[in-house]
């Protein structure tokens, strides 16, 4: 399942990682893991509301979850989560399990893209 649109975009922002490694400094590593342990679990609940049907839940785990993907670079992740919000806020729930499939796709790439960052020094 490859998106045309979504391809265009990088996998993580270089210059905001970069801004964030300068500015946080030792603490950078820990907001990765911090982010990177939260990862799992809001893909649980994103697919727990997509199941039960939950639109305003959708929409409120996506809109959350979003800033956090666009705060750390995360451009692709921070795309698919934007689709995801806009689906719960139409209540529009059709494709959404397919679309968090593709959500989870890139979350593991971003996954491993992130975890990389951690190991490169300044």
């Amino acid at each position: 399942m490859s998106d045309p649109q979504l391809n265009l975009l990088p996998l993580l922002d270089d210059e905001i990682i970069a801004e964030l490694r300068e500015v946080m400094e030792d603490e950078f590593t820990d907001l990765i893991r911090s982010f990177l342990n939260e990862l799992p679990v809001q893909m649980e609940n994103l697919q727990t509301a997509i199941v039960e049907g939950a639109a305003p839940d959708l929409y409120r785990i996506a809109h959350k979850f979003k800033s956090s993907c666009g705060s750390l670079g995360a451009v692709q992740l921070a795309e698919l989560i934007r689709r995801l919000e806009q689906a719960g806020r139409e209540n529009a729930l059709d494709g959404t399990a397919a679309l968090l499939m593709e959500t989870r796709s890139v979350a593991q790439a971003t996954t491993v893209g992130l975890t990389a960052e951690m190991g490169r020094t300044g």
